[in-house]
Formats: structure tokens, sequence, C-alpha cells
């Protein structure tokens, strides 16, 4: 009798294990499909990657522009195909990427400041000679010298601003009233300066 007691909690137990195997399989098989999906939201607590390195496209309303050349490494000239809500007319205009701030190629002793050829070279690769760059304005259309103001990403939605402050090859220029992407540039430049890349960990006192 007692044998056969034992024998039969043996079984329950061994009953037991095997359902909470099978649920525990089940929860991760669920699991896995839910987030594995392109369109599934991250579990909680993920960190997201910042705008200005989480490629999606081009944003709804930005102008297509034509890449001519980088001026230095915030500023460039291109053309548009045709006129549109940022830029109004088909000939070169020149643009200034708002809310950064490059090394000057002409300090005020005439030379390149600290790293301002590398910093023109970074946005020479993300904007090419005959690349297309699309355009938002902010509150300001022109800076005082006839640019215009502008912020840029790439065909594949890479935020030009951002990705030049992440580099380290800019600093951050917050100057009121054009300040729609302010926080993420803020970020990025602060990231960028913390691990001391770019001009951070090659100009600094100079």
């Amino acid at each position: 009798m007692v044998r056969t007691r034992q024998t039969g909690r043996r079984r329950e137990r061994r009953a037991t294990l095997f359902w909470l195997v099978v649920l525990v399989l089940a929860a991760g098989g669920w699991l896995w499909y839910a987030y594995s999906r392109p369109d599934a939201p991250p579990p909680s607590g993920t960190v997201l990657p910042s705008p200005s390195a989480r490629p999606t496209g081009p944003p709804a309303g930005a102008q297509p522009v034509r890449v001519d050349f980088a001026l230095d490494g915030d500023s460039l000239q291109v053309t548009a195909d045709q006129a549109g809500p940022v830029i109004d007319v088909t000939e070169p205009v020149q643009l200034r990427l708002l809310g950064i701030d490059a090394p000057e190629l002409h300090g005020a002793d005439g030379s390149p400041q600290c790293w301002a050829e590398t910093a023109r070279a970074e946005l020479q690769e993300l904007a090419p000679h005959g690349a297309r760059l699309w355009l938002l304005p902010d509150t300001q259309r022109l800076d005082p010298y006839g640019r215009r103001l502008v912020y840029a990403w790439t065909t594949d939605g890479r935020f030009v601003n951002g990705e030049l402050a992440a580099l380290g090859a800019v600093r951050e220029l917050a100057i009121r009233p054009n300040l729609a992407h302010q926080q993420d540039l803020h970020d990025a430049v602060e990231q960028a300066r913390a691990q001391r890349r770019g001009l951070w960990g090659s100009c600094v006192g100079r």
C-alpha cells in the first residue's frame, strides 16, 4: 500500500513537471514570435537608439535637393530640381545646418581650426556630390549671410545634423527660435563629448 502511494506521488510530480516544461516552452515561443516581428513593439525596458541613428526614410513633407558640394562641416551648396517649400528656386543655393557648429576652415589667423577639415570630410561622406538630401526648415528660414537654415536627412533617413553631432564633428549651437530638434542634437553632442569622439578627443584646449 505504501509503495502504491509513493508510486502515485512520483507520477503526479512527473506529470506536474511535464506540464510546467510545456508551459515554459509555450511562453518562450510566444515571446519570441511577438518580439521578432518587424512591427512589434520593443520589450519593456529596451533602450532605443537616438533618432540620428534610427534610419526610417526622409520625414513627411521634406523637400528633396541634389548636393553640389560641402562648403565646410556645417554648410553645403545644393540645387533643387523644382521649387518647393524649403528651396523656392532652381538655382544653386547655400544651406546652413541648424543646431550645430563646425570648426572654421578659415580661423582668425586664416588657417583651419582644429578638426575643420575632418568635419567637412565627414559631411562630404554623408552628403557626397550628386547625392539626394531631404530638407525641412525651422522658424527662421535664412541666416545673416543669406544661407537657408535647414535640417537635412539622407535618402535612407539618416539625420545629417544629428550624425555630425554623434561623430563629434561639431559643437552644439542652439539659437532661438530654431529649436525643433535641439534636444536630440544636445544629447548627441554630450554623448560624443563624454566618449571623447572626434574634436572632443583631439581639440580640447586648442
